[in-house]
């Protein structure tokens, strides 16, 4: 798939998801289901802004890496600040904002992340060495 379309359907889904999460909000009261949905809104609608954004900042740090390399990257990233933000957001919703907690989270996100970019690239080299 094009680059280019890939980050159209993502603006697409980031715009979607925000207008249902300002429509959830302002029409129905906050319960259980909707919280959790109000949640998965959230991720998607940074999910779907922010990815294009990493995309275009990491075509201009890595330039001779490959295009659908930097959009997956680019994405994975802007999942990984949607996580991070709803996980932010329950933190407030339950009561249990620490900055120790959120630093935590952080961690975890940027651990997992590591893995698996490190875990590509092993299997980029064994590739390499198969030849």
């Amino acid at each position: 798939m094009n680059s280019r379309l890939v980050i159209f359907i993502s603006l697409m889904v980031g715009a979607l998801s925000g207008a249902g999460l300002i429509a959830l909000v302002y029409y129905e009261p906050p319960t259980g289901a909707f919280a959790a949905l109000a949640l998965l809104l959230v991720v998607l609608s940074v999910t779907g802004f922010s990815g294009p954004v990493w995309s275009v900042v990491l075509r201009r740090i890595m330039p001779k890496t490959a295009d659908r390399t930097v959009v997956v990257m680019g994405m994975r990233f802007g999942l990984w600040g949607g996580i991070f933000l709803a996980s932010f957001v329950l933190l407030n919703i339950l009561g249990y904002m620490d900055s120790v907690l959120v630093l935590a989270i952080l961690a975890l996100l940027i651990m997992i992340e590591m893995f698996i970019q490190q875990n590509v690239a092993r299997k980029k080299s064994s590739r390499k060495s198969r030849r």
